[in-house]
């Protein structure tokens, strides 16, 4: 009898590790919503501008502790407030609900989010996005990702890399790969700054296959002609810096 319990005990085990580390399964789904441009802002459109969101997603499936996390951060990530959305469709409608309360409402969006990496451990999302206001010169781009830890669903971003680590020549010669430079000049022409003087990113690092990625925003170290650029800094070379959470997840 004692085996038999334990033999139960062991299979419940291993039905948990699986739900913990098997795979979470992503539906990509589309949702588009276009609306009339305002009157007050038809004076400075020199073409024909019809506003709207464009979102691709890489929704979970089931209702999962993981999934359901997750489809609790794309909510936020949509619609900011409401947070227990359960579909695309109703994420978007809130989104465009936000946009045309917050004076927004002549701008087109685009914007994915997609599932770029997942291990035993781990499982990280990125969001891809541009907004264009009627009449600016240009439009804004933006990424971020978050990385979850299975084993209690959550966003591991600021949790990953002691606060007081000094990564700027790890970041540095992952600008350069960036870029495709080999010398301190040649980035130059493209950072503001000097490797000493190399501000660390405002934006959470997430986890992909190849390392960490600390990703700028537009102008946070250069031109807006510079883009977005971003750093992957391999695991090995992160190790010194990882916090305990960080070094359990990733070595």
């Amino acid at each position: 009898m004692r085996k038999f319990c334990l033999a139960l005990v062991l299979a419940a085990v291993g039905l948990f590790t699986a739900s913990a580390s098997g795979n979470l399964a992503v539906e990509k789904v589309t949702v588009k919503r276009t609306w009339n441009v305002s009157d007050e802002a038809k004076e400075y459109a020199t073409y024909d501008f019809t506003p709207g969101v464009n979102v691709t997603v890489d929704m979970p499936v089931g209702n999962s502790r993981l999934a359901t996390a997750v489809k609790h951060w794309i909510s936020k990530v949509l619609s900011a407030d409401e947070l227990d959305l359960k579909t695309a469709e109703d994420m978007v409608d809130a989104m465009v609900t936000k946009i045309k309360s917050e004076d927004g409402a002549d701008q087109t969006v685009d914007l994915t989010i997609t599932k770029v990496y997942e291990n035993a451990k781990i499982v990280t999302f990125v969001v891809n996005g541009y907004d264009y206001p009627i009449g600016a010169a240009h439009g804004m781009p933006y990424t971020y990702g978050a990385t979850f830890r299975k084993s209690d669903c959550k966003e591991m971003g600021e949790r990953l890399v002691n606060k007081k680590a000094k990564l700027n020549l790890l970041i540095w010669n992952g600008l350069k790969k960036h870029y495709k430079v080999k010398s301190n000049s040649k980035l130059r022409e493209y950072v503001n700054y000097s490797m000493k003087s190399l501000p660390a990113p405002t934006i959470a690092p997430w986890v992909v296959k190849e390392g960490v990625v600390f990703q700028y925003g537009s102008y946070e170290i250069g031109p807006y002609s510079s883009g977005m650029p971003a750093a992957v800094v391999p695991v090995k070379s992160l190790l010194p810096y990882l916090t305990k959470e960080g070094r359990a997840l990733l070595k």
